[in-house]
C-alpha cells in the first residue's frame, strides 16, 4: 500500500505532548487516518516531588519539534581499533573533552551536518521535546510507535533553555547550574540546518563543497524572549553528537520601553486585556532554497534571519517597510511562508510575510519578497550582529561618498551618489629618453646657464645681499639624473589621478558621469549641501539649489618647495534631455555640471560644511590655517566672514550656528556665527596642545559634549560651561572624562539614537509620525534626544559612543568592576591600566603612559 503522511506535534497547557500522524491510502478509499501518540510530562506519583523541588524539579513539556534526519546523526561512534580502546576503558570510563571537531568518513562536517547523498531512504523523523527541569530529549518516531508508554531517548541533554554553552549526550542524571534570581523555560525549540541550498538532479563537485559549508543547528526561544543559538559538532575523541552555543551579538527579548508603551495603550483603550490570547502560535520557521540558502526565520519581537557566513550559522536582522511600532503587539511580524504563488514564476525562490502596519492596532500588511539576493550576492558579507553588508568592487579607491538628497533625482528606487575617488595610473617619461637635440647644442646651453648663475652670485655680492633669499623665486632647477641609452629607457612612474563620480546604486553603482581633477590636483572634501542663491537689492525670495561641493590641493610638480594651493569647485546634477538605453532606459540620464569654482590661495581645502542661518544657507571652507563662509550669488562664492585658526584646520562640525573646530596641532576651538555682523566668534578652547585626528558631537536631552580623538589614541570628552570654575571664565573647554581606546581612527560620525520601538521598521519617517500619534508626549524624555558618536578604526573594528543615564551608568560601572576582579585577564594584564588616558610626551610635558 502506498500512504501519504504528514507529522505534526501539539504542546498542551498540562504539561502534556501529542504527536499526530494524519495518512491517507492511495489505492483503496482514500480515506484519512489518523493516530495520537502521547509524551507524558509529570507522572501524577512525580507532582508531589516537583512541588518541593521547585520550578525547576517539574517535567512538564514546555516545548515540542518534528524534524527529518538520519538516525545515525545522533548515535555514538568511534573510530578507534580494539587494541586502543582497551587501554583508555581501563584509564577513564569518561573520555576527556576535545574542544577541536574533526571531519569523520561518514562527511559528517565539522558543524554537525549530515550528507546522505540525494537518497533520503535513511532519513527517518525524530522528535524533540524540552521539558521545564532544561532537558532536551530526542525519540525516533518509530520507537514511540511501537511502544509509546516505554520508549527511550536517543539523544539527551540538560541545560536547554538555561543558558548552558555545551548540549551534551548524558545518560547519567548531571547536575547543572539553574537560574536563580528568575524563573525561564523553553517556549519553541527548533531543530534546522544552514548552508547553501541542495539539489536534486545529482551530486557534483559543487555540491560537495556546499556539504562543508552547511551546520546542523538548534535555536531555543525562551520565555523571557531570549534566542539561544547551538551548533552541533562531533568530538574526534568519542565522537558524540555536541551542540555548541554560538554568540549572537544581538539583543532578542523585548525592551523595558515596548513595556512601558504597551501599558500606556491599554491605559488609553487602544490595545485591551483580551487581545492577548493563551494560545501561542510557532514563531520560528524554518525555510529552504530561499535565495539558495537554507536556514531558519525567527518571528520573534526583533525578527531575525539565521543563515550561514561561510559555514559558520550567523543572524541578520529583517526590518518591514511602514511597520507599526513595537509593543502594540506581541511580535511584529505575525506570519511567513516560504512558499510562493504559482503565479509568481519570477520569485519562485522568495518568500511572504505578514507583519503589523501603522494606523490602527491589529492592522496588518502582507509582503512578497523575491528573495534575499542582495544578502548572499557573490559580495555578500554577514560580519554578525544583524548586520548585512555589500562589497562592491570600482576598482578605484573611494575618499568620500556623499547622498544626493534631492526628490527630483535621488529616490528610494534609484539612490544616486556622488563620490571623490582616486586611481593609481602609470605616467609616461619616455620624453625623458631623447629631448632632439645635439651634444653640441645640450653642451652650449648648459654652458650659458653657468654664465648666468656666475653673473647673478657677482651681483649679489656687490649688492651685500645673500642670494639664496632674494633669489629664491629665479632659481632654476637643474635635471637631477640623465638617461644613460645603454641601460635602458626611461620607466614609466605611477601617479595619483583624482575624479568625482556619479553613481547609481540601483545598478551595482554603475558610473552615470565623471569630472576629472587636473594634474597634480589632489581631492581634499567632498559635500552635498543646499545654497542660497543671494542676490544684493533684490525684494525676490531668495531661493536654495542642491549643489555637489569638491575641496582640492594643487602639489606642484617640483615638489613641496611652494606653499600648497587650493581650489572650491560646485557642480549640480542635471537631467539630460535625450534618453538612453539599456538598463537607464526607464530614466532619463543624469550627468554632472560645473557651476562655479574658485581658486583659494591660502592653502589646501580640508573641510567642506553647510551653514544655515536665518533661513540662508552658506558653504564654510577650511583651508590652512583659515576658516571662511562663502554665500553664493551671482554664479560666484563670495566671502562673508572669517576666522583664523592656529595651524591647520583638519575638521568642522556644525550645529545649528556653532562650530566645532579641530585644529590638526591645537586641540579643539568652540565658535558662533552671528548673522547680525556676519562674524566667527571664539567661544572657548582646549588649551592642551593636542594632535587632533577627529572630532565629533554627543547628547543627551539640554546636554551637549565634543569628543576628540587625538594621536595617542586616546578620547577626550569636553563640554562647555561657562558657569564651571575649571573654565577660566567660559574661555577653557572643561575635560569631563577621558579613556584610551588603544585603536586609531580618522573620522567620528554623530547621528540620532533611534527608540527600540523603532528597530523593526526600514521605513523610519512612518514609523515615527504613528508612534507620536498614539503618545503625544513621545520625544519628550532625556534617552529620546540623545545623539551618539560612531566609528571606524584602521584595524577593522566599529565602535560607538552612547551618553546613558546615571541609574544605567553607575550599574554598569558596579559590573565592569566585578568583572575585572571576578574574570581572569591574559598574561595577567589589567584592563584598568590599558584604558587610563596616555598623554603625549613630546608636547604635553608629562611622562609616558601618565595619567593628568
Amino acid at each position: 500500500k502506498t500512504k501519504s503522511c504528514v507529522s505534526f506535534g501539539c504542546v498542551w497547557s498540562s504539561g502534556h505532548a501529542c504527536v499526530y500522524c494524519i495518512s491517507v491510502n492511495e489505492e483503496t478509499s482514500k480515506r484519512f487516518e489518523v493516530s495520537e501518540w502521547a509524551l507524558v510530562g509529570d507522572a501524577p506519583e512525580k507532582i508531589a516531588k516537583a512541588r518541593e523541588e521547585g520550578f525547576y524539579g517539574s517535567d512538564n513539556i514546555v516545548a515540542m519539534d518534528l524534524f527529518s534526519l538520519p538516525h545515525y546523526v545522533f548515535e555514538a561512534q568511534s573510530v578507534l581499533s580494539s587494541d586502543e580502546k582497551m587501554p583508555q576503558t581501563r584509564a577513564s570510563s569518561t573520555p576527556l573533552p576535545d574542544p577541536l571537531p574533526s571531519f569523520l568518513p561518514d562527511r559528517l562536517s565539522m558543524h554537525g551536518t549530515w550528507c546522505a547523498g540525494h537518497d533520503h531512504s535513511q532519513d527517518q523523523i525524530l522528535v524533540a521535546i524540552c521539558r521545564r527541569s532544561g532537558m532536551l530529549e530526542i525519540y525516533d518516531l518509530l520507537d514511540l510507535k511501537r511502544s509509546p508508554n516505554d520508549v527511550s531517548p536517543i539523544w539527551q541533554s540538560r541545560g536547554c533553555s538555561h543558558g548552558a554553552s555545551v548540549l551534551a549526550h548524558s545518560d547519567q542524571d548531571i547536575a547543572v547550574r539553574l537560574p536563580e534570581s528568575h524563573q525561564v523555560e523553553a517556549a519553541e525549540i527548533r531543530v534546522f540546518v544552514t548552508g547553501p541550498s541542495l539539489s536534486l538532479d545529482g551530486e557534483n563537485d559543487k555540491e560537495k563543497d556546499a556539504w562543508m559549508l552547511r551546520s546542523l543547528c538548534i535555536l531555543v526561544n525562551t520565555s523571557l524572549g531570549d534566542l539561544h543559538l547551538y551548533s552541533g559538532c562531533k568530538r574526534s575523541s568519542n565522537l558524540n553528537l555536541e551542540f555548541t552555543r554560538i554568540p549572537l551579538g544581538n539583543v532578542s527579548r523585548p525592551s523595558e520601553e515596548a513595556g512601558r508603551h504597551l501599558t500606556k495603550l491599554r491605559r488609553k483603550g487602544i490595545v485591551s486585556e483580551s487581545d492577548v490570547m493563551a494560545f501561542r502560535p510557532n514563531r520560528l520557521h524554518r525555510f529552504c532554497a530561499i535565495s539558495g540558502e537554507d536556514g531558519l526565520f525567527a518571528a520573534t519581537q526583533r525578527p531575525l534571519w539565521f543563515v550561514s557566513e561561510r559555514g559558520t550559522p550567523t543572524v541578520v536582522s529583517h526590518k518591514s517597510r511602514h511597520v507599526a511600532p513595537a509593543g502594540g503587539r506581541p511580535v511584529p511580524v505575525s506570519g511567513f511562508s516560504a512558499a510562493m504563488p504559482a503565479v509568481f514564476q519570477n520569485a519562485s525562490c522568495g518568500f511572504i510575510t505578514l507583519h503589523e502596519r501603522i494606523g490602527r492596532i491589529g492592522s496588518q500588511r502582507l509582503t512578497l519578497y523575491s528573495g534575499l539576493y542582495d544578502v548572499f550576492s557573490p559580495h555578500g558579507v554577514l560580519p554578525g550582529g544583524g548586520i548585512c553588508v555589500q562589497k562592491v568592487p570600482l576598482g578605484v579607491t573611494v575618499r568620500h561618498i556623499e547622498f544626493i538628497d534631492d526628490a527630483s533625482v535621488s529616490t528610494s528606487s534609484r539612490p544616486i551618489y556622488v563620490m571623490l575617488i582616486s586611481r593609481e595610473i602609470e605616467a609616461d617619461q619616455s620624453y625623458l629618453n631623447d629631448d632632439g637635440l645635439s651634444p653640441e647644442e645640450r653642451q652650449r646651453i648648459k654652458d650659458e646657464k653657468e654664465a648666468a648663475r656666475i653673473k647673478k652670485q657677482v651681483e649679489a655680492d656687490l649688492g651685500g645681499f645673500d642670494i639664496e633669499q632674494e633669489w629664491v623665486e629665479e632659481i632654476e632647477r637643474e635635471d637631477c639624473f640623465e638617461v644613460d641609452r645603454n641601460l635602458g629607457f626611461a620607466p614609466s612612474i605611477p601617479q595619483r589621478k583624482y575624479e568625482v563620480w556619479l553613481v547609481d546604486a540601483s545598478s551595482q553603482f554603475s558610473v552615470l558621469d565623471k569630472y576629472e581633477l587636473n594634474e597634480f590636483e589632489h581631492g581634499t572634501a567632498l559635500k552635498s549641501l543646499f545654497l542660497t542663491n543671494v542676490i544684493e537689492d533684490s525684494d525676490e525670495t531668495p531661493e536654495k539649489s542642491l549643489f555637489v561641493s569638491v575641496g582640492t590641493s594643487f602639489i606642484d610638480q617640483d615638489g613641496e618647495d611652494l606653499a600648497s594651493k587650493g581650489r572650491v569647485l560646485l557642480f549640480q546634477v542635471k537631467k539630460s534631455k535625450g534618453r538612453t538605453q539599456g538598463v537607464h532606459r526607464r530614466h532619463a540620464p543624469l550627468h554632472l555640471n560645473l557651476r562655479s569654482e574658485k581658486e583659494i590661495t591660502v592653502g589646501p581645502v580640508t573641510s567642506l560644511s553647510s551653514l544655515k542661518s536665518e533661513d540662508t544657507y552658506r558653504v564654510v571652507v577650511g583651508a590652512g590655517a583659515e576658516v571662511t563662509v562663502e554665500q553664493w550669488g551671482s554664479g560666484k562664492l563670495t566671502q562673508v566672514g572669517f576666522y583664523h585658526a592656529h595651524m591647520q584646520v583638519q575638521e568642522i562640525v556644525l550645529f545649528k550656528t556653532f562650530f566645532l573646530l579641530s585644529d590638526a596641532y591645537d586641540s579643539l576651538h568652540f565658535l558662533v556665527w552671528r548673522e547680525s555682523d556676519k562674524s566667527l566668534t571664539l567661544l572657548a578652547k582646549d588649551y592642551e596642545p593636542t594632535q587632533v585626528f577627529a572630532a565629533g558631537l554627543i547628547s543627551r536631552g539640554g546636554a551637549m559634549a565634543f569628543v576628540c580623538h587625538d594621536d595617542r589614541q586616546n578620547l577626550k570628552f569636553f563640554q562647555y560651561a561657562p558657569a564651571d570654575a575649571e573654565a577660566r571664565g567660559g574661555n577653557k573647554l572643561v575635560c569631563r572624562a577621558d579613556v584610551h581606546i588603544g585603536s586609531q581612527t580618522t573620522a567620528l560620525q554623530s547621528h540620532w539614537c533611534q527608540s527600540s520601538l523603532l528597530f523593526n521598521s526600514c521605513t523610519m519617517p512612518s514609523t515615527l509620525a504613528a508612534l507620536k500619534q498614539q503618545d503625544v508626549l513621545f520625544g519628550r524624555l532625556e534617552d529620546d534626544q540623545r545623539f551618539a558618536v560612531t566609528f571606524g578604526t584602521t584595524d577593522g573594528s566599529v565602535g560607538s559612543i552612547i551618553s546613558l543615564s546615571e541609574p544605567v551608568f553607575w550599574r554598569l560601572t558596579a559590573l565592569q568592576s566585578v568583572m575585572s576582579n571576578a574574570l581572569e585577564s591574559n598574561c595577567a594584564l589589567s584592563h584598568r591600566a590599558w584604558r587610563l588616558f596616555r598623554r603625549s610626551t613630546s608636547r604635553g610635558g608629562g611622562r609616558s603612559n601618565d595619567r593628568k
